[in-house]
């Protein structure tokens, strides 16, 4: 049962994950918006990904399904995750 849960978690990571994310981005509606708006929403869908649903899905809902649901999700966005913090917080390598 649990991994029945685990994959749907990340099925459901795989369909709206990254793709979705570079589907908006490359879209033509995207490309029409003002650079504030694009670096607006860039931000957003990178802050919104589903490594931190998952994790919170795991440790605030005590169902099992919802537990594994939430593992599927945040093994998913495991391999993002290093690049997008990069990404978000590398101004902070000129501090050190």
């Amino acid at each position: 049962m649990q991994a029945t849960w685990f994959i749907i978690g990340v099925t459901f990571g795989r369909g709206f994950g990254k793709k979705l994310d570079q589907g908006i981005v490359a879209s033509k509606w995207f490309k029409k918006r003002n650079p504030i708006v694009q670096g607006l929403l860039k931000r957003i869908l990178d802050v919104t990904h589903h490594f931190w649903v998952g994790l919170l899905l795991m440790l605030y809902i005590p169902m099992p399904e919802i537990y594994w649901f939430g593992a599927g999700l945040f093994v998913d966005d495991l391999p993002d995750v290093p690049r997008r913090y990069r990404k978000m917080f590398g101004f902070l390598e000129g501090l050190q």
